[in-house]
């Protein structure tokens, strides 16, 4: 029975892959898109928004980046393929659940400095919601997802699948550790070495363990490395200098 067991867990683990993918999601009612990895789409459909940087996403087929059909299908996919998701209510954000519309006294608004009108999507206790009216003191709001209840379609294209060591070195620091400030890479062979402020350190133990495993999944070895704050500064203002030479 055993072995029965483990042999069924092998077969339904899902195989580890790093891919680059491009996406467009949208409602199947109105033809509405609401998000998309493309700065052009983003710009046509009005949902452009200039702190966002538009490009291909890395995703770790595996861990749940995308939503599960969404994914799936990916799992299916090579290379440089094309493919259009649809996605039924259950398949996308599920049901609308009435008891997630509730009313809100005016003040909790006020004491955030918010000006609730109808259509404003806010975020209370941690929980986002839209403001679907407001009247006499009373704010009413439906914290659903924004895109619950509703069909979608994905259209979904695999840009580019990184296979080399080197190459999934290179997008796991760049996926989790390029925005932290101060923190460098170094790769060799199998190897990568990720150098971070101290200052951080505490708060990545985490995420470091997490990345190591994934790391490991696809045969490369973390080293990770404090850097004292000084060191950090001092490392800033070399490479300002350097741009004002430039």
């Amino acid at each position: 029975m055993a072995s029965e067991k483990t042999k069924e867990s092998k077969e339904t683990k899902v195989k580890k892959r790093m891919i680059s993918v491009n996406f467009t999601g949208k409602e199947l009612l109105n033809g509405e898109v609401f998000d998309t990895s493309k700065e052009a789409v983003a710009k046509e459909h009005n949902i452009y928004d200039p702190k966002r940087i538009f490009k291909a996403l890395t995703i770790i087929l595996g861990e749940k980046e995308m939503l599960p059909k969404v994914e799936k299908e990916l799992a299916t996919m090579k290379e440089g393929e094309e493919k259009v998701v649809k996605l039924s209510v259950k398949d996308g954000f599920g049901e609308r659940i009435p008891d997630l519309v509730r009313i809100l006294p005016a003040k909790v608004f006020v004491e955030q400095k918010i000006q609730p009108v109808p259509g404003l999507v806010i975020n209370v206790g941690n929980a986002m919601g839209k403001v679907q009216s407001v009247s006499g003191g009373r704010v009413r709001v439906d914290f659903n997802h924004l895109l619950a209840g509703r069909e979608l379609e994905y259209a979904v294209k695999i840009e580019k699948e990184f296979t080399s060591k080197k190459d999934i070195a290179e997008q796991l620091f760049d996926k989790y550790y390029s925005r932290i400030p101060g923190s460098k890479k170094e790769i060799k062979d199998e190897n990568l070495y990720i150098t971070n402020s101290a200052e951080f350190a505490e708060n990545l133990k985490e995420i470091n363990k997490s990345v190591t495993e994934l790391a490991k999944g696809f045969g490369v070895k973390i080293t990770f490395k404090e850097e004292k704050a000084k060191e950090v500064k001092k490392e800033v203002k070399k490479e300002v200098k350097e741009e004002k030479k430039e």
